[in-house]
């Protein structure tokens, strides 16, 4: 689940802030989204925000604060709304229940943060009470096909639902939809299952059978829940499908993968064991230096092309084996060097090749971890192949890109982290080589290939003191 509205960086919070995390993760909480308020605590969000991997946060001004917001605050919102951590502008809109700010002051900033939202293609996070006529009108005259967003804490009728539906906005619901005097059944009932997103607006719109306490992201299953009887549904249909509409929303998959792959900026790897205090979490599985072999079933598939016939040509079960050296970058990502044998010995009657052939299978491939510190890793590879080949009589080499998926076990002992490593890897070539000359013709063919190499190999990390 995502909580896509929770002020986790109030003070309520800063005595146990760590505990209301570990509470959130047992939940199922795997992101949480903290909402800008205050233009001079907009800094400390984004601090906040980095603290923890599963933090996000949104830059933006609420109405609340439109009386005493200026222009250097609005640049403020601009400039630092192209941080990785920010997914949203937001918390903007207008309230007229408080009287802060005047209905002017108000839509004032309203509409000049949705214009920086629309330059910086992130949606908006809409704050709305007692306001649906503004609110609706500012979004309608502003959706030019560019304007995204949510109405957080939905609180509407029907109406104003359709009308937010057909503006290609999404409704958040929080813990007001459990309480007794509220009524949003049928509100919750006819919004589409895919523009609904979950929220606790932490500390308020504690739940049912919380209400009275202080909220957070732990309580956020008891909207879920309330949803999926509303609807009818299983609960587990509701939080799939709402955390992926979060994710869509606000980019966090493509962020997610961006820190990724930017993380060798990003984190240390001190390991220190005299210095605990410098990170927050020591991998158990460390990978430092490994070497190992692997084996493999190599099928090729190659293109031959000339003015007059194009024809595939597969050739299946190849043996192939070699091996691998791999050191740990960082927690997320290990770069691999790899040789592979491999010699093609099968003969098509249909389209012969002139002998058998030899391939020299050369691989620097980056891996990608998905979950660093669990026994059992998943992780996607890409990188450069080079391959040498016997064709012809002549060596011949080509450049290929390499992709695939693997799952690996970490098995620690007292000597060091062994690995067994299962994964698949295709050698993609990049451009097309002119060697093979067909029977009965006198100019050679445009041959193209991939290797598609299914692979098991076992990689040993000694232990360095």
């Amino acid at each position: 689940m995502i909580d896509t509205h929770a002020h986790l960086n109030f003070d309520v919070f800063k005595d146990d802030i760590d505990d209301v995390f570990e509470r959130a993760k047992s939940e199922g909480i795997e992101s949480v989204i903290v909402p800008g308020v205050e233009p001079f605590n907009l800094n400390s969000i984004l601090d906040f925000a980095r603290s923890k991997k599963e933090i996000f946060c949104a830059m933006g001004i609420h109405p609340h604060n439109a009386k005493d917001t200026n222009e250097s605050d609005i640049m403020f919102v601009e400039k630092n709304s192209n941080d990785n951590k920010v997914v949203a502008i937001g918390e903007i809109g207008l309230d007229y229940y408080y009287d802060f700010a005047t209905p002017d002051e108000q839509k004032k900033i309203f509409v000049e943060q949705i214009e920086i939202a629309k330059n910086k293609n992130l949606p908006v996070i809409v704050h709305n009470r007692e306001a649906d006529d503004d609110i609706y009108k500012i979004l309608r005259d502003k959706q030019d096909g560019n304007l995204k967003g949510v109405l957080h804490c939905f609180s509407g009728n029907v109406d104003f639902l359709e009308k937010a539906v057909n503006l290609d906005f999404h409704v958040s619901f929080t813990g007001n939809i459990t309480f007794k005097k509220v009524n949003l059944d049928d509100v919750v009932k006819k919004a589409p299952l895919d523009r609904i997103l979950l929220e606790t607006d932490s500390p308020f719109m504690t739940p049912v059978p919380f209400r009275g306490k202080r909220n957070e992201p732990s309580y956020i299953k008891f909207v879920a829940n309330k949803i999926a009887e509303i609807k009818n549904i299983s609960m587990e249909e509701v939080i799939s499908m709402t955390t992926a509409n979060a994710k869509k929303l606000f980019g966090i998959i493509s962020i997610i993968l961006f820190m990724m792959f930017s993380s060798v900026f990003l984190y240390s790897q001190n390991t220190d064991a005299d210095n605990p205090g410098n990170e927050e979490f020591v991998n158990p599985f460390h990978k430092f230096i490994g070497i190992g072999p692997i084996i493999g079933y190599n099928t090729i598939v190659e293109e031959y092309q000339t003015s007059k016939v194009a024809q595939n040509v597969t050739y299946e079960g190849l043996f192939a084996y070699g091996g691998s050296v791999f050191y740990g970058l960082l927690d997320y990502c290990l770069i691999d060097a790899t040789y592979i044998y491999s010699k093609n010995t099968k003969i098509t009657i249909d389209f012969p090749t002139i002998e058998p052939y030899t391939f020299n299978i050369f691989e620097l491939s980056s891996n990608w971890i998905v979950n660093p510190y669990s026994r059992v890793n998943f992780f996607g590879t890409i990188g450069y192949t080079a391959i040498f080949s016997t064709i012809n009589k002549e060596e011949k080499d080509a450049s290929y890109i390499n992709f695939g998926l693997g799952i690996c076990l970490n098995l620690d002992t007292k000597y060091g982290l062994i690995n067994g490593l299962l994964s698949i890897k295709i050698n993609q070539l990049l451009s097309t080589l002119s060697t093979y000359y067909p029977p009965n013709s006198k100019s050679p063919a445009d041959l193209t290939h991939y290797f598609s190499i299914p692979r098991f190999g076992v990689v040993f990390y000694p232990k360095f003191k």
